[in-house]
């Protein structure tokens, strides 16, 4: 029997960065359900003029949100290996709107989205607390970490 290994980190768990939300922010989820959360997509404005935003819900959902591009694949795990584009917080749909219309993302055609909806003192710390931890492609404020955000999405999470 032959055993395959990966050569991704599909398993990754980010152990560390769970204990800070449990114990400092004081929130019941993990950065997996942080970046599983609510998931759609946009294409680049040079593909198509409007955003196609409005397929998903627009209510006023507040809280952090995540930009990813689909990167590749691992056929060991059946999962498609996302990286981070952008972590912001505020009114969701007004904000990617805002990203869509001010950002380029021609290299990358199509952004996927994700959101957890949080009060937004909860938002501000989360989304520091990623800065600090990770160097995300398009953020420039504040962004002082050095390792790269990276989560694994299913089929049925990308379609």
């Amino acid at each position: 029997m032959e055993i395959f290994k990966c050569e991704y980190n599909c398993q990754q768990k980010y152990d560390h960065f769970n204990n800070i939300l449990k114990n400092e922010v004081n929130i019941p989820v993990t950065i997996t359900e942080l970046c599983h959360a609510n998931i759609g997509w946009f294409t680049d404005k040079e593909i198509c003029k409007e955003s196609m935003l409005n397929q998903w819900s627009q209510d006023a959902s507040f809280g952090v949100y995540f930009l990813w591009h689909k990167e590749d694949y691992c056929s060991v795990h059946d999962l498609f290996i996302m990286r981070a584009l952008y972590i912001g917080k505020g009114n969701v749909f007004k904000r990617i709107q805002e990203h869509f219309k001010h950002k380029n993302f021609s290299e990358e055609m199509i952004v996927y989205f994700t959101y957890y909806e949080l009060e937004n003192r909860k938002a501000k710390y989360v989304e520091q607390l990623f800065l600090d931890f990770f160097d995300i492609k398009h953020n420039k404020s504040e962004n002082t970490g050095t390792d790269e955000l990276v989560m694994y999405f299913t089929q049925n999470e990308v379609d």
